[in-house]
């Protein structure tokens, strides 16, 4: 019989999340919440995907936390249905593959029952990745066939498992087993009492495909005692069978130089990506602290001078990203074709500034070896093209005043500043990784700027940790940086060579790093 006609203009997306390392999102998955109006999301996955969202997507959280109030399935039904009613397009996103003991059906039942538009958007399931991750293989033509996914607590409330674990026992090939590790002894004594030797090779993968992953393997009948003393906790995945014996020797994931360290960025929101990667690629876990923002100019009148001028420049001197970003914003608002940007040579403290540049197609006659103000300063001065020039520096609100004043009294140029964007303190309250860092605390501190050390300073008291978290060193990017954290009495544990993202990584490498 045909369900309700559909004739809502809404549409949800069943989408699975993968098991946790946000590279394992699939593509279309990763584009649905970039342009998805709502996204409602359970406890068991990386949210770092919810960076992927769009500007004015609504995210609802619906998992399960001890001690909160949760919505019950029908409750969560309820809010597919009366959303996309209203027209929205929803992502509905779900750890691991949202049809591998995801609720899926019971999701689908009600959205069909609705007349509501669906789609499943698969993932990669816990078992899979997990396996992988460990270098565990889970099917082999001599040793296993045949892969069953099992449950070993279909529901939260249920206190006894229903499974006839014996009757898997018998029928051979991989036991991946979720959810299981409340029940793990009674589960590992009834495969036995089902016919499987204790020797049976088996593994759990806790935390599996994270920088937190941790597991343990050996035989069947001593894998409650390996699970306690390595002090596994879910979520996990218990992996029995003869296919689990082959595990490779090279341990390719927890072998990085940084598995299992934890470090804290401070950049802006929506500019820690790079950072970001260049550590999580190395093993590291990452959390985003955003202790700084940017604001554009408000300043119309200093906008519409500065460009009605734009010709009369001889150089033009970009200070940060930041300003190089708002900059070409701004131009294009005020001009429609980059000729009218005009004859003037380009200089950038630092060759993350000058991409930005270039990829206007601009050509960027000077970047000095040291991303500083001074560095730069000296630069343009040592090019003999200073004297009488008109110089425009494109800076932001708490730029240092030392460029200028070498241009000027060094340089003999004619400067004019172009403070293009604002920087203040973010509130670090509203950080989602917040309660995490305080929790558990990190190695390392990353502060990019003055700017993001003051804002630390400032907000000292929202970032007590709790008893036992780990007390991070303050790593800084350069000289300066370093400087503010002494005046106000902070230690820096760390300082960069150069003030340069690779500069940063390769210092925590030497104090980190484990040897390959």
């Amino acid at each position: 019989m045909l369900g309700p006609e559909i004739t809502h203009t809404g549409k949800v997306y069943l989408v699975g999340a993968g098991p946790g390392d946000i590279g394992l999102v699939t593509v279309k998955g990763r584009d649905l919440l970039a342009t998805c109006d709502l996204i409602v999301y359970d406890n068991l996955f990386n949210s770092s995907l919810l960076g992927y969202a769009g500007v004015g997507c609504e995210l609802v959280d619906v998992g399960k936390i001890p001690g909160r109030h949760t919505l019950d399935q029908a409750e969560i039904n309820q809010i597919l249905v009366e959303q996309a009613r209203s027209g929205k397009t929803i992502v509905r996103l779900k750890g691991g593959d949202p049809s591998v003991f995801g609720r899926c059906g019971e999701e689908m039942t009600a959205l069909d029952a609705a007349g509501v538009s669906y789609e499943l958007v698969p993932g990669v399931t816990a078992a899979l990745g997990c396996a992988a991750y460990a270098g565990i293989p889970l099917t082999d033509r001599d040793y296993g066939s045949s892969i069953s996914f099992l449950t070993g607590h279909e529901d939260v409330e249920k206190e006894s498992l229903r499974i006839n674990f014996g009757k898997f026992a018998a029928a051979g090939g991989t036991l991946c087993v979720y959810m299981g590790m409340g029940k793990l002894e009674e589960i590992v004594e009834k495969l036995i009492a089902g016919g499987l030797s204790g020797d049976k090779p088996s593994a759990i993968v806790s935390n599996g495909t994270l920088p937190t992953q941790r597991k343990v393997l050996g035989p069947l009948g001593e894998l409650v005692d390996l699970a306690r003393s390595e002090g596994l906790e879910s979520p996990a995945v218990i992996f029995v069978g003869n296919a689990v014996g082959l595990a490779g020797k090279n341990q390719w994931f927890e072998e990085r130089p940084f598995f299992g360290r934890r470090f804290v960025v401070t950049r802006p929101k929506g500019q820690s990506s790079s950072l970001k990667g260049m550590l999580e690629n190395l093993g590291a876990e990452v959390l985003e602290l955003p202790l700084i923002r940017i604001l554009p100019s408000e300043d119309r009148n200093l906008v519409t001078e500065a460009f009605a001028g734009i010709a009369t420049y001889e150089w033009i001197v970009f200070t940060s990203a930041n300003g190089a970003r708002e900059f070409f914003r701004l131009f294009f608002k005020a001009f429609e074709d980059i000729r009218s940007f005009g004859p003037m040579r380009v200089a950038c403290v630092g060759e993350a500034t000058a991409a930005i540049v270039r990829s206007y197609n601009l050509q960027v006659e000077l970047v000095p070896l040291v991303s500083t103000a001074e560095d730069l300063a000296r630069s343009l001065i040592a090019s003999d093209s200073l004297d009488s020039a008109n110089v425009l520096v494109v800076t932001g609100n708490r730029n240092r005043e030392v460029l200028v004043e070498l241009l000027e009294t060094v340089g003999r140029a004619i400067v004019d500043t172009f403070p293009v964007y604002g920087t203040d303190f973010a509130d670090v309250v509203e950080a989602r990784n917040l309660p995490d860092f305080l929790r558990r605390g990190a190695d390392a501190v990353i502060f990019n700027s003055s700017s993001a050390a003051l804002s630390y300073v400032e907000q000292e008291e929202d970032l007590k940790l709790e008893d036992g978290a780990t007390e991070p060193l303050l790593c800084s990017m350069g000289p300066q940086t370093s400087k503010t954290l002494r005046e106000n009495g902070l230690k820096v544990g760390i300082e960069a060579e150069t003030p340069s993202l690779e500069a940063v990584v390769d210092c925590l490498l030497k104090k980190f790093g484990r040897s390959s």
